[in-house]
């Protein structure tokens, strides 16, 4: 606000999508009451139309606004002209994505002022208690796997229709014989005699994406007083958090409601509304093991590397009113489980030292949470990576339950079929798994299961030099029960499972 006030112009960087609308509203509050004037602040990210986007671009260009709060889509490939100042609400996750955000402002040899204002999680506390991490080190190395699956299969597909391939010809590590004959099943290649043509009309590198492997975006389609206009588009990804009904979906800070959701046919049907609250999806991971790739043993602990299949279920909403952030309502979703096959890490305790551990399986859940919260933060910064591009999830190794935060802040144990799950002693055996958070896998799991020991260690140390007494979310996260239901902390129950991992 300083900054605006000040006319200096300015870049705010946040770290998703819906942080980028509110953020947008409480500055619109303050600099856009009046109707009648330009508008000084203005949103970007992806979802945008183009049109928005190009418009939003030059009115940047020719400094006809004063701020732009923005995702990671103005990150680079976009010249947004001069600006003088620039805020990164939260650390984006990597080195090079800082500098690269950070380079957006002082550009053209003019003197600009740069902010990183860090939250409680525990990769943006290191930040802050160690700069030196930060300004010693070097960027990031790009983390991909060309011969993983899908990616290897959307480079064949452009190759074939560039030149045919023929027999006997080799295209990465794979067994290409076996992708040209799947694609001929789909109708996308004909082999005549050695060699393989493409013979449909599309052009496949259209349908490649750069940020992901998934294909496919969801339109949303404004029906305010009869009108059917598309406002706005969502990844696939995506569609499960943000377009479920009920749902409060902002565009440039307004809010439509989602009506009804197409999920088949892919479209959002949404109409403009007025509410002192946004929403915010609440979410539940199971992942079953399909197959070990790597594994290490002692007699305590075990450590393995593989295959999981791993269903996600979005089952309600939050309603979240602004500026207190309170919670002031619940919804139900019912939509589709999203499933995933990807790779994983993951870790887990002999069943009889678990139960001598603890003296009872509540108190293992709130450590096996808090020790995954710990560990996933810590990973992200082994790996040289953005926090959302590995999951965390605890549960059994089958797939038959799952455990999460209640909202009274304490471990719960559940099934998908059941709100309220009650397993027998024998079936409980929880394990940390963090995971590729993309189909397929892109070696990220491969590369932590080398330093796992690390990995266990640097979240000890974590935890333990954190100022707090009891837990917060700078350490083991959201698990915060007090008092007569709690013999120890969270913070305590967290490092002795720590302990026992590190053994």
């Amino acid at each position: 606000r300083m900054a605006i006030r000040q006319g200096l112009k300015t870049i705010v960087f946040a770290q998703s999508r819906l942080m980028v609308e509110v953020i947008t509203k409480y500055l619109k509050d303050v600099f856009d009451k009046d109707p009648r004037k330009p508008a000084r602040v203005e949103s970007y990210r992806g979802g945008y139309l183009p049109a928005q986007r190009r418009k939003t671009e030059q009115k940047m260009r020719h400094g006809n606004m004063d701020c732009v709060v923005t995702t990671s889509a103005l990150e680079l490939g976009v010249d947004i002209g001069s600006l003088d100042v620039c805020i990164l609400n939260g650390y984006p996750g990597t080195i090079a994505a800082s500098w690269q955000r950070f380079g957006r402002a002082g550009r053209r040899h003019r003197t600009a002022v740069v902010v990183l204002v860090a939250n409680s999680t525990p990769l943006d506390q290191f930040i802050i208690q160690q700069p030196q991490y930060f300004m010693g080190n070097s960027p990031e190395n790009a983390n991909i796997d060309p011969d993983q699956l899908l990616i290897l299969l959307d480079h064949i597909r452009c190759a074939a229709f560039e030149l045919p391939f023929k027999d006997n010809e080799t295209f990465g590590d794979g067994n290409l014989t076996e992708f040209l004959h799947y694609l001929q099943e789909e109708g996308l290649l004909h082999k005549e005699g050695e060699q393989w043509h493409w013979i449909t009309d599309a052009y496949p590198a259209q349908n490649v994406s750069l940020r992901s492997v998934a294909e496919g975006n969801f339109v949303v389609i404004d029906t305010t007083g009869g009108k059917q206009e598309v406002i706005a588009e969502v990844d696939y990804h995506s569609a499960a958090d943000t377009l479920y009904e009920g749902a409060i979906y902002l565009i440039h800070a307004q809010p439509w409601q989602v009506e009804k959701l197409d999920w088949t046919g892919r479209k959002a049907y949404v109409s403009k509304t007025k509410a002192d609250y946004y929403t915010d999806a609440i979410d539940y991971t199971k992942l079953k093991i399909l197959a070990e790739f790597q594994k290490e043993q002692t007699s305590q602990v075990q450590v393995c590397q593989g295959e999981v299949h791993l269903v996600r279920r979005i089952s309600g909403f939050k309603k979240i009113r602004y500026y207190t952030h309170e919670n002031i309502g619940y919804g139900k979703i019912n939509l589709p489980d999203q499933e995933m096959h990807t790779t994983a890490i993951w870790w887990q305790l002999d069943s009889e030292k678990l139960h001598q551990t603890f003296s009872n399986r509540w108190q293992a859940l709130d450590a096996f949470l808090g020790a995954a919260y710990a560990m996933h933060h810590i990973a992200a910064l082994l790996a040289m990576t953005e926090s959302r591009d590995i999951g965390r999830a605890v549960g059994n190794s089958d797939g038959t339950w799952f455990a999460t935060v209640s909202d009274k802040g304490r471990g719960s144990q559940k099934l998908f079929q059941s709100e309220n799950a009650m397993l027998d002693e024998e079936s409980f055996n929880p394990s940390v798994f963090l995971y590729d958070n993309v189909p397929g896998g892109l070696g990220i799991s491969a590369s932590l299961f080398e330093h796992h020991q690390q990995v266990i260690e640097n979240a000890i140390q974590t935890v333990t030099t954190c100022q707090c007494k009891n837990g917060c979310p700078a350490c083991v996260g959201p698990i915060v029960v007090e008092g007569e239901e709690r013999k120890i902390s969270a913070k305590q129950s967290v490092l002795i499972l720590l302990d026992l991992l590190n053994a």
